[in-house]
């Protein structure tokens, strides 16, 4: 039966198993809390022991309270706060010390001001449960949100990016304008959506014939990212137009729209989608890094798509079990001994299933292979000017 698509915290997900995997929670432990008439928000956010104390007597200051649960409320507390607190501590004065720190933490972010965690993740589009690992281990919120964007995945307005580059190249707009509007106090919608305004008193740049108010002028045209731009002049002996150039004719050999964003090289593209690592192709696949490299290590040609043709011809041995081609360790599940297995009539199917049958030709870019074609052709340029010019200043 295939998985129901599942809605939580105004977030799409494909089925609840991919909600568990995003907030970190063992999948069966939701099941058994949800049969057992627990809410979706509490089988997720629950942490393991935490409302077994519910129904405990403590005493705190000499007043009784018949719960935990009774006195949350009483003294204004986070209940699930105050549960978590006296499960890891086992002692309620702990407990109680820990909710007044809790209370009394920074919930502010780029200046703006948050009730909880759960509305930084919600309005962020980031994993409250990693969130809130981080801020327990003792990270300050803003670096816990900002390492958030830069290293997992986004989801904002319903829909997921593998990048905060990617989320800021789907409204065309630099990242570090993103940051600097975070900082300056707009929320994410706002400094992704908010127009672009002209300003004056930059240097000009000419390219091409036309001149740009500025560096950022000129990348915002070409849908080019300018910290990109500065990182390869920053890496590489290139003029800042030199470097642009590269990333300009990259950008165009991959085929991409002008109104599509290059806010880093890609490792490969494959069909209109950038991936930003090898290692993302390969999960879609369920390869292996290791099988991976260990493949391009032996393969003369090294790029991407011709180690993984390669790999799409690789098979594993199976035999024929009424009809259905079947894997050794899947036959023995069927109860049969090794002499019977022997037996049986012998087929190959595929090593990679996924892998078998994609097309890996039709716009499959090796975009980093590219991208160190293109700049070292760039570079060969600059050395010959230069010689060029000593020569004539010799002369």
């Amino acid at each position: 039966m295939p998985s129901k698509p599942i809605t939580y915290h105004g977030v799409n997900y494909a089925s609840r198993r991919a909600l568990c995997k995003e907030y970190g929670i063992d999948e069966k432990r939701v099941e058994s809390r949800l049969r057992a008439g627990w809410t979706l928000e509490e089988a997720v956010e629950t942490e393991v022991g935490e409302r077994v104390t519910n129904g405990i007597p403590v005493e705190y200051e000499g007043i009784s309270y018949p719960s935990l649960k009774n006195m949350a409320e009483e003294l204004g507390f986070s209940r699930s706060i105050l549960q978590q607190a006296y499960y890891r501590t086992k002692d309620i004065k702990e407990a109680v010390e820990y909710c007044l720190k809790y209370e009394k933490r920074d919930l502010t972010v780029w200046g703006r001001t948050y009730q909880s965690l759960s509305e930084v993740a919600l309005l962020f589009g980031i994993s409250h449960y990693r969130l809130t690992t981080q801020v327990r281990e003792g990270k300050k919120l803003e670096e816990a949100v900002k390492e958030a964007l830069e290293t997992e995945p986004i989801v904002f307005e319903g829909r997921r990016y593998a990048h905060f580059v990617d989320l800021c190249g789907a409204y065309g707009i630099q990242p570090v304008n993103v940051y600097f509007r975070l900082e300056y106090g707009m929320d994410l919608r706002e400094a992704l959506t908010r127009p672009i305004k002209r300003t004056g008193g930059r240097t000009q740049i000419s390219y091409q014939g036309r001149e740009y108010e500025s560096q950022t002028d000129l990348c915002r045209s070409y849908g080019i990212s300018v910290l990109c731009v500065r990182e390869q002049t920053r890496t590489n002996p290139l003029t800042f137009l030199d470097s642009f150039e590269v990333l300009e004719e990259l950008k165009r050999r991959l085929g991409m729209k002008a109104e599509e964003m290059l806010n880093y090289i890609p490792h490969c593209r494959i069909r209109g989608k950038n991936y930003k690592t090898v290692a993302e192709l390969l999960r879609e696949f369920d390869i292996t890094a290791t099988a991976f490299y260990s493949r391009k290590s032996r393969s003369e040609d090294k790029d991407v798509f011709a180690v993984l043709k390669g790999m799409q011809a690789e098979t594993r041995r199976a035999y024929e079990v009424e009809g259905q081609p079947m894997l050794r360790e899947e036959v023995r599940r069927l109860h049969y001994k090794e002499y019977q297995i022997d037996k049986l009539p012998r087929c190959e199917l595929p090593k990679y299933p996924k892998l078998a049958g994609f097309d890996l030709d039709t716009k499959c870019y090796d975009s980093e292979r590219l991208y160190y074609e293109l700049l070292n052709k760039k570079l060969e340029e600059q050395e010959q000017v230069q010689e060029e010019s000593s020569v004539m200043r010799i002369e």
